[in-house]
């Protein structure tokens, strides 16, 4: 396979404001242990028993909370009603922020940059002039600074 980086993949903790009332935010990446942070299963930096914060992950904290789940959508909604703390990429989360529904919250240690977006594509073939247009239009329209971001 062929792999394109379109855009990179930044990550946010955040929390309904309700949730944040209620439960004081979080400053330290040491107090989310008395927070509820909901459970990604299907990541180790944005897992469901550790998470992994500052310059490429250095910094690793155990989380506990009462949901994990393997939908990152699933674990917005529970965050918008107020049932704890996420951690999870900027293109599912940011429209929620900008919206008040969740708010960003900022620690001693920076979020992470996961992996990123990317295009793959056989390697034993040339793409079509369509695919390969539409693959630079996106990696031209997503750039350093995704929409998203």
């Amino acid at each position: 396979m062929i792999v394109r980086k379109l855009a990179p993949c930044r990550t946010a903790l955040c929390a309904a404001p309700a949730y944040l009332a209620e439960r004081g935010t979080p400053r330290r990446v040491s107090d989310l242990k008395d927070h509820n942070c909901l459970g990604y299963t299907l990541s180790r930096a944005l897992g469901s028993d550790r998470w992994s914060f500052g310059i490429d992950g250095a910094v690793t904290v155990p989380v506990s909370g009462n949901l994990r789940v393997n939908n990152g959508d699933a674990l917005v909604a529970a965050a918008i009603a107020g049932q704890g703390l996420i951690y999870q990429p900027t293109f599912l989360v940011n429209g929620e922020i900008r919206a008040g529904r969740l708010v960003s919250v900022t620690l001693d240690h920076p979020a992470i940059e996961v992996a990123g977006v990317f295009a793959l594509y056989p390697a034993d073939r040339r793409p079509p002039a369509k695919v390969r247009t539409f693959i630079d239009f996106l990696a031209q329209r997503f750039g350093s600074v995704p929409p998203w971001d």
